[in-house]
């Protein structure tokens, strides 16, 4: 039995060692993500983006433009029956318009809004240069839905704001990114899936259908630096 017993050991011990280093790092993850969307390279090159879309909700659709600068402003506009939506974020000051809601003409962000949203001023990726940008990650071991297996990392930038995002085992693709908010003094939690992913100019890839759960934001066309008017990130 002796005999036995210590090859066994071996063996046990070499393939736990084996798995172990087969394990995938969040920092390994996150480099295969990057390449999966084009390359750092290429979206280092992004410095501006257009996105014309359509917002489809209960049988409808309400087109929508976003103008975005990276680290500089974005500017969201979209219109259903006459009313305008509007919301800009900056680095320091954002405003929103929702006829709908009682807000006929741009209104200031709060300041638990703005936090919420200034770090989707990075247009390239949060993942690219991470640490530079005072960002931390966390892997959270794998999960499975809808019959597939994801990777989870938690991506906390230096503004506090935790994500966590939900990555392909095969394509290493985000599927899913789920963030808590504050809204009105209330925290709550949104489930963003990332789907239909295409390549556009610069050799870059983007999912061309958001899916928020009541809503769908699908993609028709999306223009890399084009030159965008930094004004439309005013309030005049």
């Amino acid at each position: 039995m002796k005999k036995l017993f210590i090859p066994i050991l071996m063996v046990a011990s070499l393939i736990g060692s084996s798995i172990s280093t087969k394990a995938q790092t969040a920092d390994e993850i996150v480099d295969k993500y990057i390449a999966a969307i084009g390359g750092k390279d290429n979206w280092k090159k992004v410095q501006s983006m257009k996105v014309d879309g359509a917002i489809q909700v209960q049988g409808l659709e309400i087109p929508y433009t976003v103008n975005a600068v990276h680290m500089k402003g974005s500017r969201f506009q979209g219109e259903f029956q006459g009313n305008v939506f509007i919301e800009i974020t900056t680095p320091t000051k954002g405003w929103s318009q929702n006829p709908m809601a009682g807000k006929a003409t741009l209104q200031p962000l709060t300041d638990d809004e703005l936090k919420t949203k200034v770090d989707d001023l990075d247009i390239q990726s949060p993942f690219i240069d991470y640490k530079e940008k005072g960002s931390t990650i966390e892997s959270l071991g794998k999960d499975e839905e809808d019959g597939n297996e994801y990777f989870k990392i938690k991506l906390t930038t230096k503004n506090k704001n935790e994500s966590t995002y939900f990555f392909d085992t095969k394509t290493f693709l985000v599927y899913k990114q789920e963030t808590v908010i504050k809204q009105q003094g209330q925290e709550i939690k949104m489930a963003v899936k990332s789907l239909d992913y295409q390549t556009v100019d610069g050799g870059i890839k983007v999912p061309f259908k958001v899916d928020q759960g009541q809503m769908i934001m699908a993609t028709k066309k999306v223009t890399v630096n084009p030159t965008v008017d930094e004004k439309l990130f005013t309030n005049n």
